[in-house]
């Protein structure tokens, strides 16, 4: 027993590499989710909010102004209402403010939400609370004096989000682990002999492609299937587009997972490094959270992964209903990084296969 034991212990001493990334990963994991997920958890949220002031007097400039200082680039100024309603329900901003006056000719000051920013909603009402209180001359008004409207799509937007921001996540996670066994095949010396037989190791990797995007396709279709009932009603056109993006992400996790895979020596460096990498890519694309709870920082961050580029792609395809330009970013994102992390493990393999 002590002697298997000894035995794996001086493997693990021995792969230096594997052994830094079981025993780093991990921490660096917990110092990342501290960061990524810490100022949602205190109500610190960096949120990016549009701004119109139709009143055009100096205390609801020196309302503007605070906001300003308070948000610094994180606040938008437009002209008119329809476009601040637009920002939001895009998701260009947050939640949006709107200085008005009302048949009094006093200021009103309203807080523009979209369904699923609640929580930014909220935290902006707060802030504008004291705000309001200096333009009504009152030191404490009651929170209705800054209302919230409302605007966009209603209905279950959650059901619509996590659909596709758990799919991304799960078609990732399986793609790393499926990729594995690739590993497995070169190890035992079945990729050397198939290469072979077969004309390199391209063909051997584009089969594996092949298998690992049909795979996370029919994980997609599986959670999204489950997510049917509580999803708005969907025309043709956005059911095929919502095909093709969860046939891009898995062609992107099967790129993103056969690069690691290739890049890796054994299982033990693959396995905690395929986990950190998935885990990562899902915090930080907003997969486990709302991207709007996270720090300015993570969120400009979030647009390296594919998940931020495929969860925005469903969110307009799905919720919105919209077919535009950031639709085709996402696609030219999520199919580029596939098929460049596929070319990527082809000449690593063969890289390796020539020494």
């Amino acid at each position: 027993m002590m002697a298997v034991a000894g035995a794996w212990a001086r493997g693990f001493w021995r792969d230096r590499s594997g052994m830094a990334l079981t025993l780093v990963l991990p921490p660096l994991v917990y110092l990342l989710f501290a960061a990524v997920f810490g100022a949602g958890a205190r109500g610190d949220i960096d949120a990016s909010v549009a701004l119109l002031d139709a009143a055009h007097t100096p205390a609801t400039a020196a309302v503007g102004d605070a906001l300003s200082r308070d948000l610094g680039p994180r606040l938008r100024r437009l002209d008119d209402v329809q476009a601040v309603e637009r920002a939001v329900i895009d998701g260009r901003a947050d939640a949006g403010v709107l200085i008005t006056r009302d048949e009094a000719g006093a200021p009103q000051v309203t807080v523009v939400s979209a369904a699923g920013r609640d929580v930014a909603a909220a935290a902006l009402q707060a802030r504008l609370v004291p705000m309001a209180a200096a333009l009504a001359g009152r030191p404490a008004p009651p929170s209705r004096a800054v209302s919230i409207r409302q605007v966009g799509p209603q209905g279950d937007v959650q059901a619509a989000y996590y659909a596709g921001a758990v799919s991304v996540m799960f078609v990732f996670f399986a793609a790393m682990h499926g990729a594995m066994g690739g590993l497995d095949e070169r190890r035992s010396g079945l990729q050397a002999r198939l290469a072979l037989a077969r004309g390199g190791t391209a063909p051997i990797l584009a089969g594996r492609a092949i298998w690992l995007t049909t795979v996370g396709l029919m994980q997609s279709a599986a959670v999204f299937l489950a997510a049917w009932p509580r999803l708005p009603d969907l025309a043709f056109w956005q059911a095929a587009a919502a095909l093709l993006t969860a046939a891009l992400v898995a062609l992107c996790a099967a790129g993103v997972a056969l690069a690691l895979t290739a890049a890796c020596r054994s299982r033990e460096q693959a396995q905690p490094l395929t986990t950190f990498v998935a885990l990562l890519l899902a915090a930080l694309g907003g997969s486990m959270a709302p991207r709007f709870l996270m720090p300015e920082a993570f969120r400009a961050l979030g647009w390296i992964t594919p998940h931020a580029w495929a969860v925005e792609t469903y969110q307009a395809l799905i919720w919105r209903g919209d077919f535009n330009a950031g639709v085709l970013a996402g696609w030219a994102a999520l199919g580029g990084v596939g098929l460049a992390g596929i070319a990527l493990a082809v000449m690593m393999e063969h890289r390796r296969a020539g020494r």
